[in-house]
Order: structure tokens, then C-alpha cells, then sequence
């Protein structure tokens, strides 16, 4: 059995798990974004790497959802012919308390979504997708 490693547990959604699907048609490539996003374990550590920066990924706030806690990852790497890869996450409040059934020994950080971003900013649509992701995780898995 493998030890837990980072500060974090990363967590798929579900839609998060059926979008890698629809961009990467390859089980290696579609291994590879999901290591890539693991890397999240890592995300309380992210002071000690410098500002904006995560291992050798950089990350931001999405600016229309700016207080929400929801960020992208970009991924430098081109993996199965796919280039400008984001991993959006949400970071949960700390104020958000887990149900009693989804304790865990430690904290999640939730991964939204992987797709190859086409255009500088993120469409009306995909900002409507991620604050309802957000919204579903916190009524399924938080109380309050």
C-alpha cells in the first residue's frame, strides 16, 4: 500500500473525469493530465515555491470568479496533441465543513475540469459551469 504524500487530497468530480475523456482519446495521455493534476496534493505548500507558482506549473485566480476559489493550473506540456492544457480547482474555505460521512485525513481540493484553453479568456458559458460545480460540490459534500 502507497503512503498518502502532500497536504492535500485531490478529488475529481465526476464531470471533471468525463471532460479528460473528450479532449484525450489515449489512456496514457489521459494518465498523464491526471498526474499532472495531482500535483494539487501540493497546493498548501505553494508559498514555498514562489508567488503563482506550483512545482514547475503556474497558477491564477479565474478573475470572474475572483473570492470563489477557483483557479486554473496551466500545464506548459503539449500532452496528446493537445497545447495551453488548465486544470480548474476549487480550493474550499476553510469555513466549509465536511458531512460527517466525508471526513477525510486531509484536506480536498476538487478538480473542476482539464481541457486545452482555446481563447485568452474563459467564455460565459464555461464561468457558468465552474460556478455550478462549485455550488454542487458545496451542497453534496459540506454542510452549511
Amino acid at each position: 500500500m502507497m503512503a498518502i504524500t502532500g497536504c492535500n487530497f485531490v478529488r475529481f468530480t465526476r464531470h471533471g473525469l468525463q471532460s479528460i475523456r473528450s479532449y484525450w482519446d489515449s489512456m496514457g495521455d489521459r494518465f498523464e493530465v491526471r498526474r499532472q493534476a495531482l500535483k494539487l496534493r501540493f497546493w498548501d505548500e505553494r508559498h514555498t515555491h514562489g508567488t503563482g507558482l506550483l512545482f514547475d506549473h503556474s497558477y491564477e485566480s479565474i478573475k470572474a470568479l475572483k473570492g470563489l476559489g477557483v483557479y486554473e493550473l496551466r500545464l506548459d506540456d503539449a500532452i496528446g496533441g493537445q497545447a495551453n492544457i488548465r486544470v480548474v480547482f476549487l480550493d474550499p474555505p476553510t469555513n466549509w465543513l465536511p458531512v460527517d460521512d466525508n471526513v477525510r485525513p486531509l484536506r480536498v481540493v476538487w478538480v473542476l475540469e482539464i481541457l486545452p484553453k482555446r481563447r485568452n479568456e474563459w467564455t460565459a458559458n464555461d464561468i457558468t459551469r465552474f460556478r455550478g460545480s462549485r455550488l454542487l460540490i458545496q451542497k453534496r459534500f459540506y454542510a452549511g
